[in-house]
């Protein structure tokens, strides 16, 4: 096969329909209309710190692989690493940031793959796109490349680590639909003590009159996107503050609604006929991955009943697989999420910076074993 590979400076370079054939088992994430509605609202551009490099392979006029690439200048809110590039970088004042970076941006959630087709020969699309990243860095003069949350499934855990770069893992959580015919039948998996605490808090929610609904992003109106962008900003503005500014904006949001309403599902809490709360799940191919929630006043044990307990709920009813509910927190291990490593992976240029980043995890590493 003949192949030639271009560097694509917007996602719209290339068609939705060309983008998304090859995403057809992909994490919906990593779909065309998600990453085009970052790319479009602004929430990555250059000067957020997010330069689009994405690599399509073509053989002949046809595209054959892509891979989600983007330049940085920087190594903040990548989340994987820990904030090791951050830290290498205030410590030598030398450019670990600079870099390609193969990741989902602001979705700490394991689905980052290269896109390729079914009929292609993946061993050697794979081999090629990262000989490209690495030709590309050289001749950019930037000092790593690195990919973060990487599908559990792909073949790229693998290639990666074939192709000299550094392994990292970071904790992750997962809920799993074990065949439970029932709510209850899931809560039976927990020990007494912790069965009875979430019955009452799941109760407390409900003996208020708040009721719960999912519904799909398609039958959404307008109002829930932009209802939901305020609830991010308003969740945003209570654990980050005013100083910061948010990741995401509203157009952001509004092109979900207008784009991306066939992977969108809203969990809804009302009360007395008025939205109080929502959570924005993405939804493929029978898993659901949350992404952002907030409340528009305070009720005790809302946020767990709106994000996992209603749900969970509706998986076990519904017959979906699998709930990512995002980034962090022990407070979803005592209800019922399972632990899971999410992988990372960090290839260094110059030699000189390479001995210095394996000198600190050698270090790091030291210290956590001696504890």
């Amino acid at each position: 096969m003949e192949t030639r590979v271009k560097i694509l400076s917007r996602i719209d370079e290339v068609t939705p329909e060309q983008w998304n054939a090859l995403a057809v088992h992909a994490a919906p994430m990593i779909e065309f209309e998600y990453l085009h509605a970052l790319e479009k609202s602004g929430s990555i551009s250059d000067n957020r710190g997010y330069r689009p490099s994405h690599l399509a392979v073509y053989d002949d006029s046809k595209i054959v692989a892509i891979a989600p690439l983007y330049q940085r200048d920087r190594a903040s809110v990548e989340f994987g690493d820990g904030g090791l590039l951050e830290f290498l970088s205030e410590l030598t004042g030398l450019p670990f940031g600079s870099g390609l970076v193969g990741s989902i941006p602001y979705t700490p959630v394991p689905g980052y793959d290269f896109l390729v087709g079914s009929a292609t020969d993946g061993q050697t699309i794979f081999t090629s796109m990262l000989d490209k990243m690495d030709e590309i860095s050289m001749e950019r003069g930037l000092s790593t490349s690195r990919f973060y949350f990487v599908a559990p499934e792909s073949p790229l855990n693998r290639i990666l680590a074939e192709h000299g770069y550094l392994r990292l893992s970071s904790p992750h959580l997962l809920w799993f639909n074990r065949g439970y015919r029932s709510f209850d039948e899931f809560l039976l998996t927990f020990k007494s003590a912790r069965r009875t605490k979430i019955k009452r808090e799941w109760r407390s929610v409900r003996d208020s009159g708040i009721e719960f609904s999912m519904v799909e992003g398609t039958n959404a109106p307008p109002s829930f996107y932009h209802d939901l962008y305020l609830l991010y900003r308003r969740t945003w503005t209570k654990h980050m503050g005013p100083g910061i500014r948010p990741f995401l904006n509203e157009s952001f949001f509004g092109l979900l609604g207008d784009n991306f309403g066939q992977r969108c599902a809203f969990s809804v809490s009302q009360l007395s006929g008025k939205r109080i709360a929502m959570a924005l799940f993405y939804n493929k191919a029978q898993r659901l991955y949350g992404r952002y929630w907030g409340s528009f006043r305070e009720v005790p044990f809302l946020h767990f009943a709106t994000c996992y307990y209603y749900p969970i709920s509706f998986a076990i009813e519904n017959g979906i697989d699998m709930i990512d509910p995002g980034f962090g927190g022990e407070h979803k291990t005592l209800r019922g999420f399972d632990g899971a490593n999410a992988y990372h992976y960090l290839k260094f240029y110059d030699e000189n910076q390479r001995r210095i980043a394996y000198a600190v995890l050698d270090q790091m590493r030291s210290r956590l074993s001696s504890k």
